[in-house]
This record gives structure tokens, C-alpha cells and sequence, in this order.
């Protein structure tokens, strides 16, 4: 009796966590980091002829760059791209994880979550 009463418990506690009124209005490749500060889910395509975006999906913003994959140079023209996109400073903009991956984590400081989302929706469009 003890495990069919440890199942139920499981299955109501996995109903409260799920998808909040944000997560419905914007993809999941775009989320809000307290205090004001916005997390974008990327797939970078590094040596393109030109940098744009071409993919923006639940799963990740497709992005590719115009610089190699070596020595930084695509991380450093991905942020570059990015701040240029969303109309904010160089220094707002950081990869927090995914460094060495063409699947990356970029942090944007001081901005809303509709602004990134209206920006990278009107560029996508193009």
C-alpha cells in the first residue's frame, strides 16, 4: 500500500509546477532571470556569409554568424549580433553557458522579456 500512496503524492506535486502565464505568451528559448535580466536559448551556426537569425522556435533561437569557430571569434560576433538586435549596450550582453558549444545560453542585463521577444521576432521575420 505504502508505493501506490507515494505515486499519488508524486502526481499532485507535479501538477503546480507546471508552465506559468509567461511561459504560454513567450517561447521557452526566451525566459526572465530576476532581477531584470533576460536568458536566450541559442544554436549558433558559426562561418556564415552574413549574421542573422534564422530559426526562432520553443527550443532555441537559431542564429547564424559570420565569423569562424576559433578563438572566440564567433562568440565574440554572436554577442556582438545580438546587442546590435536588441538595441542594447555590448556590455549587457554575455553567454552564460555553452562557450565551447554551438548551443549557448546568452544572458541579456536590464531589458524586458516583451522586448526581447518583440526584437527577435521583427529580425526573424526579415
Amino acid at each position: 500500500m505504502a508505493p501506490s500512496k507515494k505515486g499519488k503524492a508524486k502526481a499532485e506535486k507535479a501538477e503546480p509546477t507546471q508552465s506559468s502565464k509567461n511561459d504560454s505568451k513567450f517561447p521557452s528559448s526566451i525566459r526572465s532571470v530576476p532581477p531584470s535580466s533576460v536568458a536566450i536559448t541559442i544554436h549558433a551556426k558559426p562561418g556564415a556569409k552574413s549574421s542573422s537569425i534564422t530559426d526562432f522556435s520553443e527550443v532555441a533561437v537559431g542564429v547564424q554568424i559570420d565569423a569562424p569557430a576559433k578563438d572566440g571569434e564567433a562568440n565574440a560576433a554572436l554577442l556582438d549580433y545580438i546587442s546590435s538586435v536588441l538595441g542594447v549596450k555590448k556590455r549587457q550582453v554575455s553567454i552564460g553557458s555553452g562557450s565551447k558549444s554551438r548551443d549557448k545560453v546568452v544572458i541579456v542585463e536590464e531589458i524586458t522579456l516583451q522586448s526581447v521577444f518583440d526584437a527577435l521576432k521583427k529580425e526573424s521575420k526579415c
